[in-house]
This record gives C-alpha cells, sequence and structure tokens, in this order.
C-alpha cells in the first residue's frame, strides 16, 4: 500500500480544541476543493517527492516507509497523528493500513466525503471537520457540498469518534451565512464543539467575532473562537 504524501512533520497542532498539542502530521496530496484562503495550495496535486525535515523521498510513499518515519519523529510530548492535506480522506486504504501499526489518529477533513468516512471510522480517534461557508468559495455546488459535510459529521460523531466542527471567518462572513452550518450541526447534535476560526493574515473586527459567536451559542452548547496558533509561532 502506498500514497502520494506531501511532507510528514512533528509540530504543534496550531488550529481546533486540541491546539498547543504535539502532533506527527502526516499531510496527504490531493483535494476536490478549492478555498480561497487555502494556506496549504501546494499539497492539491500529487508531488514528486515528500519532504521529511530537510530531506526528501520519492513519492509515492510505502507504508512501512510512512511508519518507520512516523515513529522516527515520535518524541515523548507527543500525543497523536494528525492525517491533513490536502484531503486525507481521498486515501482511506491507506489509513486503515496505517491504523494497524501507530497509534490515535486525528484527522483534519474538509468532510466532502460522507462514504469515505463512513468506511474509516473505526481507525480514527479524533475527527476535525471542516465546514465551509457560501464566500469560501470551494465549490460551485454549495448546498450539495454542505449536505456532504454534516453527513460526515454525523458519521464521525454516531460511530463515537470524538467530533468537532471548524469553520473559517472572513471579513465578509455573517450571521445568515453561518446559519445553514450551525443549525445543521444543531440537527446532530448541539454539543457537538465548533470552533470559529479567523481567518490569517487577515484582521477580523472583534465585534463581527463575538457576534458570530454569540449566534452561534444561541443554538449549540459549546462555542470557541480559536485563531492560528502555529501562525503566530512561525512554525509549520
Amino acid at each position: 500500500m502506498n500514497a502520494n504524501i506531501y511532507e510528514i512533520f512533528n509540530s504543534i497542532q496550531g488550529e481546533g480544541i486540541y491546539v498547543g498539542t504535539r502532533q506527527v502530521f502526516v499531510r496527504f496530496c490531493g483535494c476536490q476543493l478549492s478555498c480561497e484562503y487555502c494556506d496549504t495550495k501546494e499539497a492539491r496535486s500529487a508531488v514528486k517527492q515528500c519532504r521529511i525535515d530537510c530531506r526528501y523521498i520519492d513519492n509515492p510513499l510505502d507504508i512501512n516507509t510512512a511508519i518507520d518515519v512516523i515513529n522516527y519523529l515520535w518524541t515523548p510530548s507527543t500525543r497523536s497523528i494528525s492525517l491533513t492535506g490536502g484531503e486525507p480522506l481521498l486515501h482511506i486504504d491507506f489509513i486503515k493500513e496505517l491504523a494497524e501499526d501507530v497509534p490515535k489518529l486525528y484527522l483534519e477533513t474538509n468532510a466532502g466525503f460522507p462514504e469515505y468516512a463512513k468506511d474509516v471510522a473505526d481507525q480514527i480517534e479524533i475527527a476535525a471537520c471542516d465546514i465551509k461557508l457560501p464566500e469560501h468559495r470551494a465549490t460551485d455546488d454549495y448546498p450539495r457540498l454542505l449536505d456532504a459535510e454534516l453527513q460526515t459529521v454525523e458519521i464521525f460523531h454516531s460511530r463515537g469518534v470524538e467530533t468537532f466542527v471548524k469553520i473559517i471567518v472572513l471579513p465578509e462572513t455573517t450571521e445568515k451565512s453561518i446559519g445553514s452550518a450551525v443549525l445543521g450541526i444543531k440537527s446532530i447534535d448541539d454539543s457537538i464543539p465548533l470552533v470559529l476560526q479567523p481567518v490569517t493574515p487577515v484582521n477580523i473586527d472583534v465585534r463581527q467575532l463575538l457576534d458570530l459567536m454569540d449566534f452561534a451559542g444561541s443554538h449549540l452548547s459549546n462555542v470557541r473562537m480559536i485563531p492560528q496558533l502555529h501562525r503566530s509561532l512561525n512554525i509549520p
């Protein structure tokens, strides 16, 4: 089993409810979306070599090499393996085989593939599910994407995976534009954590952020505003 992987590295989780946690990151290549704010555009397509620290290994990477690299990068304070991208759910067979040999998989997904989520849910311990907004311009068919994302959240949540949702806030984001996502999460379980993440490096008005939190908080019991930590620390 092999996969096209952009990079593998050890760093600090900079987003979501596990911000500040040490992880080994496996960044897969390939993504079906084209979000305007994406900060990993280089991982949307396949690359010839996978970066590991300051060296490179030819792609595609076989599963045993990936496991060896993960074990090499593991440290005493490391707590999980972040499967990120790109979109890791495009590599579910690789993930299922990886899960047989490494601990605690933390999935960072755009949640656009509920059928793949269903297939890999038993191997995932934590699922960080993005929900896109119309202003993200991620796809030409936003209603279809939102429906798929909510299905994915429901699948992971119902299968006992620790699940939270992340929404990127742009300057033009309003209560109306997050409304369908918030109500969709509420229809699954209003206790699912929602992280509103201000886009970087743009400065978002604090009043706007607080108003969005209050709107979401009127429907959900666990709403947080968490900016990207790794950008402020200038780390991967």
